[in-house]
């Protein structure tokens, strides 16, 4: 056997997996629109955006859908609320998007709006979890609303001294998490009746927008500043803060955190600029760029996709990159290591059972002859 040969071979097909590389970042322009607001329903495949025109002042909004495998726009129906938070019932896949005053209801089941929730009040951003409670929550003014999701009827009313901001909702012990402009404090209530349960001092304002880690119970919060604060929600105290850019002009705005694998990514003022952090060191993992402000991120946790809402288009990019990267190269080089190593010692047997033929005497051809 040509031993020199196979490993030849061996280190060539190495170098041809390690060469492969991803068409990313894939771009899906849904029309001349503004996409804002993005979630991913990844249990479905399906992947939802809101629009305005694109034109200012707006002619009209939008919503659209995404095929999650072949990111072609499958779906755009005319919205007829001004275009804001979106939140997903991951048990019914009905999507709520929330509007000025009222908030248009999603039916997955024959894609299209059934009808609206008339509030009256404008609407600044939503939670809602199915596994919790069956209360749509949204934040209006000074004011924490439970809403029941057919109806709109609110159903309780939390009021506060301060405009509210991000509101999130965490499933395994069923309260809600609140920011108040310009409080640097996080109130804590209970999902059930909206009573107080306390407040996280926080090292500065404000707390904009929330996303929850659930397995580790990490809340974290984008601010409007060039931090994320980061605080432990199962003990209601305030952990770190994470810079995200060296610009102190910097200010953070959507955030997201994929509860597959803890990833958190946040999106800046900088442009396009997308930052996921490591939250463990408090650094930068690694930087995403879209060619325009990011309005809304969203990850597919299936595909592992992360999908940035910015001007005429949604920027979908590979989460995995870094981890590919890393870990691809340390397979590449345990498994040509092996590779060598395997080869190295059917060679040495090879010279062994050679030296031991000639010592013996043996010829090639058999023992010795007389």
């Amino acid at each position: 056997m040509n031993y020199k040969l196979l490993s030849l071979l061996i280190v060539g097909l190495l170098l041809s997996q390690a060469s492969y590389s991803a068409t990313y970042p894939l771009t899906i322009a849904p029309g001349r629109s503004w996409p804002l607001s993005v979630v991913a329903d990844s249990s479905r495949g399906l992947i939802y955006f809101d629009a305005t025109s694109g034109l200012y002042p707006p002619t009209g909004f939008s919503f659209g859908i995404i095929n999650a495998t072949s990111h072609d726009v499958v779906k755009i129906l005319p919205l007829d609320v001004n275009p804001g938070a979106m939140v997903l019932d991951q048990s019914s896949g009905d999507v709520y998007v929330a509007g000025n005053n009222s908030i248009a209801v999603f039916d997955e089941g024959n894609q299209s709006f059934v009808h609206d929730l008339v509030l009256g009040h404008p609407i600044l951003s939503m939670a809602f979890d199915s596994s919790v409670s069956s209360d749509l929550f949204v934040t209006s003014g000074h004011s924490l609303l439970s809403l029941d999701p057919h109806t709109g009827s609110i159903l309780g009313n939390s009021s506060f001294s301060n405009p509210l901001d991000g509101v999130q909702i965490d499933p395994s012990n069923g309260r809600l998490f609140v920011g108040q402009y310009p409080n640097s404090e996080i109130s804590v209530l209970n999902a059930s009746n909206l009573v107080s349960i306390g407040n996280i001092g926080l090292p500065g304002c404000c707390a904009l927008q929330f996303a929850l880690d659930v397995g580790t119970q990490s809340l974290y919060a984008a601010t409007g500043t060039n931090y994320v604060y980061l605080v432990n929600a199962a003990t209601d105290t305030f952990e770190k803060s994470i810079q995200v850019a060296p610009s102190a002009e910097n200010s953070t705005n959507s955030i997201v955190v994929d509860n597959e694998t803890g990833r958190v990514y946040v999106a800046s003022s900088l442009g396009g600029s997308i930052t996921e952090l490591d939250v463990s060191s408090g650094a930068v993992a690694d930087h995403f760029q879209a060619q325009y402000q990011v309005a809304g991120l969203a990850v597919d946790t299936k595909t592992e996709e992360l999908y940035a809402s910015n001007y005429h288009q949604i920027t979908v990019f590979d989460a995995n990159r870094p981890r590919i990267r890393v870990f691809g190269i340390a397979i590449i080089v345990i498994v040509a290591a092996a590779a060598v190593l395997v080869v190295y010692l059917l060679i040495r047997r090879r010279e062994n059972r050679e030296r031991m033929r000639v010592q013996s005497g043996w010829s090639k051809n058999g023992p010795p002859q007389g």
